[in-house]
């Protein structure tokens, strides 16, 4: 059954008199609010060289690129959800000692009036070691203006980031992934968040296996999974897309619903693969065969996804929500 209808042609791509996105756009955040969809993307100048990855882990390619691969994050914004027209300037700079290697796969939640920002923050370069892999944090309240918060998970690698978009139980909620699963992590509130007592992560990391939301199962998520867009809240519970990962390292989306007021119990899951790379724009590209879905917003029935493509452009797929929740259900 095919649920989404994509889009056949790339709704952002690289624009070679846009420096700073001149060789790489992809892996969007979004958000919908009053009529207009707020999409953040990855952007990166052209310049930079695939180079072969030794040591890489068990987890990464064997291969990557050179130092001069450096994400920003733009901004653009639309009323239809497909038509969208950009900032001349990036929105966040990779230029903060914890990020000074690239801004990175943003994702968008709001809480009370402010936006909160999640992105994976590099403090080294993108393919070196293990090491300065973090989450990064930024809020504005315009899209316009920003403040960074640092750094906001554990020291260590961790990725793939999102905040849910309101209170549960009273308490902030985000969604990470230190490999290969998907974990959940409670804060008091938006301070907390920011600013994590001394012993915060640490007890977390120690139990870590308590706190993981999804393993992946099937062959086509067996390498490692990671939450993908802000979930999307419906009558049914919260709906997760996230990607998986296989042995061949090819990135496809699945589906996911969480109880609204226990995030961490899984009503239903999707056994296969909802998309996975089929046209040429998501087979060849920077990094082959790769959809990685980061943006998701309702307008009217629809549930608008946008998802980067092998890692150089951005794809757009439409699915009715009454479709989506039924197909879970229905596993």
């Amino acid at each position: 059954m095919r649920l989404f209808t994509k889009t056949h042609q790339p709704i952002l791509a690289p624009r070679e008199e846009v420096r700073w996105a001149s060789g790489a756009v992809f892996n969007p955040g979004a958000w919908y609010e009053d009529g207009v969809v707020h999409l953040l993307f990855r952007a990166i100048p052209s310049g930079y060289k695939r180079v072969p990855l030794p040591s890489a882990g068990p987890y990464e390619p064997s291969a990557g690129f050179d130092e001069n691969y450096i994400s920003a994050i733009g901004y653009a914004h639309s009323t239809d959800g497909v038509h969208f027209v950009w900032d001349k300037n990036p929105l966040i700079r990779p230029d903060a000692d914890f990020d000074r290697y690239g801004a990175e796969d943003p994702r968008v939640s709001k809480i009370d009036d402010e936006f909160l920002i999640t992105y994976t923050a590099l403090s080294k370069p993108a393919f070196g070691s293990e090491d300065g892999v973090r989450v990064g944090l930024a809020s504005t309240t315009d899209f316009r203006d920003i403040v960074k918060h640092g750094v906001v998970g554990p020291g260590m690698r961790d990725k793939d980031a999102v905040i849910f978009p309101r209170r549960i139980g009273g308490r902030v909620v985000m969604l990470h992934r230190i490999v290969p699963d998907i974990q959940i992590v409670f804060f008091d509130d938006v301070e907390q968040l920011s600013s994590p007592p001394h012993g915060f992560w640490e007890a977390h990391l120690d139990k870590l296996h308590e706190w993981v939301v999804m393993r992946g199962h099937a062959a086509w998520e067996s390498k490692k999974i990671g939450a993908g867009p802000t979930p999307v809240e419906t009558s049914e519970g919260w709906l997760i897309i996230y990607h998986g990962v296989d042995e061949d390292h090819v990135y496809r989306a699945g589906l996911a619903l969480l109880d609204l007021d226990n995030p961490q119990r899984v009503i239903a899951r999707s056994a296969d693969p909802v998309i996975e790379p089929e046209f040429d724009f998501e087979l060849f590209g920077d990094v082959n065969n790769v959809v990685f879905p980061e943006g998701a917003v309702v307008i009217g029935t629809m549930l608008h996804l946008y998802y980067g493509a092998a890692d150089r452009v951005v794809g757009h797929a439409r699915a009715r929500v009454s479709d989506l929740l039924d197909y879970l259900l229905g596993q």
